[in-house]
This record gives structure tokens, C-alpha cells and sequence, in this order.
């Protein structure tokens, strides 16, 4: 009886490839399973409901870290929501896990675009905010609910905001000035303050290009600028009078920089996209089916997050496509692509709860990553068993169900081998099933469910060229798959 042991399933999510010629490491689904671990599948954790929720039903629009370190010195975090009326929009600060109101007076759009969303800033000590609806904002104080114009140009209506070598950059003023950028002065010598020539102190980006800012990113050696179509690159002083590449981001909350590797992300309706210093580099190929399923409207809202590993990109709310042989379409809800930097590979989460918008905080000295959602309710990512996990009086917490489908394995052509037995290596596997199908033919057949570190399933005896295997689990618990081995006879011979 021979043995074929697989040890190393690192590769992630290939949707894009040749069933025959995927990786022995690669899968092709993995739903809410990370790789983290190198070499196995490991249930995600879920997410915890963060600080009160101030207002219902209604979508975040915005969420920051603000840290003050003059006199009064504070740390807290802020977001912004609609009213409960929709007459305002009302940013809120931290006040121990209570969203307490600093800003009441904000202009309420009906609409939301990725040109009037909240977006801060801190820099000299105030916390600069733009919403494209009213002028730009700053408080040095918002516990004290002190917010002003102090340090602000006094008429322009800006969508996007940065830092960048010692400046406040401002860009897209309305539609009239939809390729324009504005920057502050240096700060004084006391580093407290900062003043705006409009008139001279701008400049523009490519304006007859018939296209329009939509992003701009510090990314630690220059600020980069975004269109729906094109990508360009800043140095003061020097902007680059052709586009880096000919696509760019509709979505500002796409754009996000793990500073630490030098390594900014965006998306748009060709893919993802990676940064390093030179031409922006596709690495969305293997979940191309994914990616070609969020509807053209929908690229506006994607959302997303960078940790040391991994960027969190929010695709959509629902996602349906077809990733079997058969003409069979299935729905995805919340679905959010998942790409581990270091192991260049993807996996796939399906959420409880939609991302809105999401920003790293720092809380009791820890940073992490945050969300808001559409029900005025902030979360902490990456934490507990359950997604919307908290405790009483919140959101009820809800199972992770996960599902996992191997690549094709070919056990021998032209000839058939007999499957004798499957054996499954994993941890705290006791709720997860497991299936395995012939040939691609029919549907997965039912083995059993995992019980111990090492599990032998039922005798199968059956003749095949090739297998997949599947994996499913709903529970409280974090399963770990870390191998599996077919062990096979020749097709006839007596085992």
C-alpha cells in the first residue's frame, strides 16, 4: 500500500489556474481559514464590538487615531456618523469605550461617495478633518469639543488629506479643482503652527486628462497620487508629468502602506496592486474570478486594512460566482479578500458584519485594527472565537463557518489506483467534517468528522484517477488542518 502525505498547504487561494498544475500547497477555496501558520489551514478569529454605539443604523463615515502631546497632552480616538435625523453628521471621541460627542455641526450629505467621506489627520498637535462638504477642520482638544479652523485654509472644501515631509497636503477642491493639490508651510520654529497660501502654494495633476483625484498616500519616501486611471508620484517640488501605470483606485480606503516593508497596496476593478519604489506590481491573479465579481459600482466602497502580514481588502456585501465545474453560481456575503504579504497568497473571509470604513488605534499602549459598520457600531479586528463578540448587551456573537476545498490531487493516469484510506492530521478538529470526490464527478461524499490529532477515515475502496478533498466546521473552537495522506493500492490488487 503506498502513502502520499501532504504537509504544506501555505499556498492559499488559486481560482485562476489549470486545476492539474496548481501547487500541491494551494487550494481551490478557503473560506475563513488563514496561514497564518505556515504550512496549515487555521480557523480566523472573529471580531469584538468596540465602544458604545451612539447613534443606530447608521454608517460610520470615519475613524482615526488622534494623540495630542502639548499641554493638555491627550490620546483618544475619534469617528464620525450621521445623526439620527440625518441633519448632521457628528464626530464622537473615545471616552471610555463611550462614543461621546466633540462635533455636532458637520453638513450631512444624503449620499455617500469616496469624495465626502471623513478623512483625518494629525499633525503639529491638531487633528485635521476633511469631508469634501465644509472646510477644513482641526481641534487641539477634542475631549474639550474645541474644533475651529485654527491652522486651516480658510475656503477650500478638500476630499483627501496627508502628511508628507513636513506638510499638510489637501487635495481635490470640489469638481472645478478635481486635480488639485494644496500644501501647507513648513511648521514655525515653536511647531505650532502652519499657514496656507491658496493662491500660490498648489498644483495641479495632469487636469486635462479628463480624470480626477481620488487618493493620496504617504508612503515614506513619497506622496502618491491617485485617479481612477492613473497613478503618479510626488516629491516636493516634482511631480511626474506621466502616469507610473495607467490604472489608480476609485476608493481612497483601499490605499493603505506597511511602512515597515515599504510596501503600499491598492485596488481597482483590474486587481490589487503592490507598490515598492519602482512600477505597481498585479498580485490579485489567483482570485481573479473573485475580484471579477464585484459589480463596477461597488469599487468606490471597497475598504481596507494593512497589519504586519496581511491586507484586508473588503470586497462587497455579496459576491456571486461560479467556481465549480458545474453551471452552479454560489453567494458570498461580506466578503473580504485576505493576502498574506509573506507567503504572497490569498485567502477568502466571509463576515457577519460589513467593513465601512477601518483604521489602525492604539489603546491602552496596543495597537490594532478597528472597523465601523452601517449599524453606527465601531469593532476590534482579529479578536475572539466569534465574529461580533462582546459580551451582554451587544451584538449577539455569531459562529465562524469555514469551508476549505483541495486542489485536484492526481493519484495516477492512465491508470486507475485504488483509495483505500484517507488520513487527516489536525487540532481541536472535533466539529470539522470531511468529503472527498472522484474525478470531479458528483457531489462530495461524506468520510466523517475529525476527532483525534491523527484520523484514519472509513475504508473507501474505491478506483479514481484524481481526488479533492473538502473540510467544513461550525463551532466555537480554532481547527487546524496540517496535512493529510491518501493511501492507495493498484487498481485490482487485493490491499
Amino acid at each position: 500500500m503506498a502513502n502520499d502525505l501532504y504537509t504544506n498547504l501555505s499556498g492559499g487561494l488559486n481560482n485562476n489556474t489549470n486545476p492539474l498544475i496548481k501547487k500541491d500547497s494551494e487550494s481551490e477555496l478557503i473560506i475563513n481559514y488563514n496561514l497564518d501558520e505556515v504550512g496549515s489551514l487555521t480557523k480566523r478569529n472573529g471580531y469584538d464590538v468596540f465602544a458604545s454605539q451612539p447613534v443606530a443604523n447608521k454608517r460610520i463615515l470615519g475613524l482615526a487615531q488622534y494623540t495630542n502631546t502639548a499641554t493638555p497632552a491627550e490620546t483618544t480616538q475619534v469617528m464620525a456618523a450621521d445623526n439620527a435625523g440625518n441633519t448632521n453628521t457628528v464626530i464622537y471621541y473615545n471616552n471610555s469605550s463611550t462614543w461621546t460627542t466633540s462635533k455636532t455641526n458637520d453638513t450631512y450629505a444624503a449620499t455617500i461617495t469616496n469624495f465626502n467621506r471623513y478623512r483625518f489627520s494629525t499633525f503639529i498637535d491638531y487633528l485635521f478633518r476633511v469631508n469634501g462638504r465644509d472646510v477644513v477642520g482641526s481641534s487641539i482638544n477634542v475631549n474639550g469639543s474645541t474644533w475651529g479652523t485654527t491652522n486651516c485654509p480658510g475656503t477650500i472644501i478638500p476630499s483627501f488629506i496627508e502628511v508628507f515631509s513636513d506638510r499638510v497636503y489637501l487635495a481635490r477642491n470640489g469638481v472645478a479643482e478635481a486635480s488639485r493639490i494644496y500644501f501647507s508651510s513648513l511648521p514655525n520654529s515653536a511647531g505650532t503652527t502652519i499657514t496656507w497660501d491658496t493662491t500660490n502654494d498648489w498644483f495641479d495633476v495632469n487636469p486635462d486628462d479628463g480624470d480626477e483625484i481620488t487618493a493620496i498616500q504617504n508612503n515614506g519616501t513619497n506622496l502618491l497620487i491617485f485617479k481612477n486611471r492613473a497613478f503618479y508620484i510626488w516629491s516636493f517640488g516634482y511631480t511626474s508629468p506621466d502616469k507610473q501605470i495607467g490604472i489608480g483606485t476609485e476608493s481612497q480606503e483601499s490605499v493603505k502602506t506597511n511602512l515597515d516593508l515599504g510596501i503600499t497596496f491598492f485596488a481597482n476593478y483590474k486587481g490589487v496592486y503592490a507598490y515598492t519604489g519602482d512600477r505597481p506590481t498585479l498580485i490579485s491573479q489567483k482570485i481573479e474570478p473573485w475580484i471579477k465579481a464585484v459589480p463596477a459600482t461597488s469599487w468606490k466602497d471597497v475598504v481596507a486594512e494593512v497589519d504586519n502580514d496581511h491586507y484586508y481588502l473588503y470586497l462587497a456585501d455579496s459576491l456571486t460566482l461560479n467556481l465549480g465545474d458545474k453551471d452552479e453560481s454560489r453567494t458570498f456575503t461580506n466578503v473580504m479578500a485576505v493576502y498574506t504579504i509573506s507567503l504572497n497568497a490569498w485567502t477568502i473571509y466571509s463576515l457577519n458584519t460589513p467593513w465601512r470604513i477601518a483604521n489602525k488605534l492604539i489603546l491602552s499602549g496596543a495597537e490594532g485594527i478597528y472597523f465601523g459598520n452601517t449599524k453606527g457600531r465601531t469593532y476590534l479586528w482579529d479578536s475572539g472565537l466569534y465574529d461580533d463578540s462582546s459580551g451582554t448587551n451587544f451584538d449577539t456573537a455569531t459562529d465562524i463557518s469555514t469551508e476549505w476545498i483541495s486542489k485536484e490531487y492526481v493519484l495516477n493516469f492512465p491508470d486507475k489506483l485504488t483509495l483505500e484510506y484517507i488520513d487527516f492530521i489536525g487540532r481541536n478538529t472535533n466539529l470539522s467534517n470531511v468529503f472527498y470526490q472522484f474525478d470531479r464527478k458528483g457531489d462530495f461524499q461524506y468520510l466523517g468528522t475529525l476527532i483525534e490529532r491523527f484520523n484514519t477515515t472509513k475504508h473507501i475502496g474505491k478506483a479514481c484517477h484524481s481526488v479533492r478533498l473538502k473540510m467544513t466546521d461550525v463551532g466555537s473552537l480554532t481547527p487546524k488542518l496540517d496535512g493529510f495522506n491518501f493511501r492507495t493500492t493498484k487498481y485490482g490488487e487485493s490491499r
